[in-house]
């Protein structure tokens, strides 16, 4: 069930990435912990949807997680206390220190994009950079990237079921191999289709016209919140500038 809305998707998302970028800058474990437990946890569990998200943020982060482990965990140049080594490869305390500092952070990165973009409402999010007076191939830029993801899992599961009904077993080894197989090829060829189309679409709409767009949708967005998301722009700018510049990152 989808959770009740209380920002506009633009203050949300710009949370977000502002939250990214802290993270970023102040680059110690202890605020990425923090980050993760008492942020990113809640907002997953509060979304409406924390198992979609929750299986997306496995899907995308785990990837990234082992390979940083592999990377850093046995190839870590400036590790001394070595924990086992085989041939060229040395597994360090240094080196999974390092690892898990950069897990942890990928882990905060994806959670809160993931969070915020999957709960995002796409039409709500474009009417407010429509009616702020946007560039309206940004707006379409943002807006598409923002719903890319939920449009590409539910295409995925459509295709899926659409391949089970077909015959297909979706089962362990080789056979999970080929059920991805199935399932990537259209799921790949449908959104290159779909992107040709909706090009030809905007142009005989005249997507490329100068004139002012008109949005159908009534602006959701209020002067609070514009207030809000330049003040939360200006404190994060001026704390990574000090933060930065007097060495705290060290």
């Amino acid at each position: 069930m989808p959770r009740r809305r209380i920002f506009n998707p633009l203050t949300e998302l710009l949370a977000a990435a502002l939250l990214v970028v802290l993270v970023l800058v102040i680059n110690r474990w202890q605020f990425s912990l923090a980050v993760l437990v008492a942020v990113i946890l809640p907002a997953v569990l509060l979304s409406g949807r924390p198992r979609r998200i929750g299986l997306t943020l496995t899907v995308v982060a785990a990837p990234l997680l082992l390979s940083s482990l592999v990377l850093h965990g046995l190839f870590f140049p400036e590790g001394t206390t070595v924990l086992a080594q085989w041939g060229f490869a040395r597994m360090t305390v240094e080196g999974l220190e390092f690892a898990a500092l950069m897990g942890l952070r990928m882990a905060v990165f994806a959670g809160a994009l993931l969070t915020a973009t999957m709960t995002a409402s796409i039409p709500e999010l474009v009417s407010t950079m429509t009616h702020r007076g946007w560039n309206r191939k940004l707006v379409f830029v943002i807006g598409s990237a923002v719903g890319l993801l939920p449009h590409v899992a539910a295409r995925a599961h459509h295709i899926l079921r659409a391949q089970q009904a077909r015959g297909l077993v979706v089962g362990g080894g080789l056979r999970r191999f080929k059920a991805l197989l199935m399932v990537s090829t259209p799921l790949v060829t449908g959104l290159l289709v779909d992107a040709s189309e909706r090009t030809h679409m905007l142009e005989a709409r005249g997507f490329s016209s100068t004139v002012r767009r008109t949005s159908y949708l009534p602006d959701t967005d209020s002067a609070a919140q514009r207030a809000a998301r330049w003040a939360m722009t200006g404190v994060v700018v001026v704390f990574s500038f000090l933060w930065l510049a007097t060495g705290a990152a060290k």
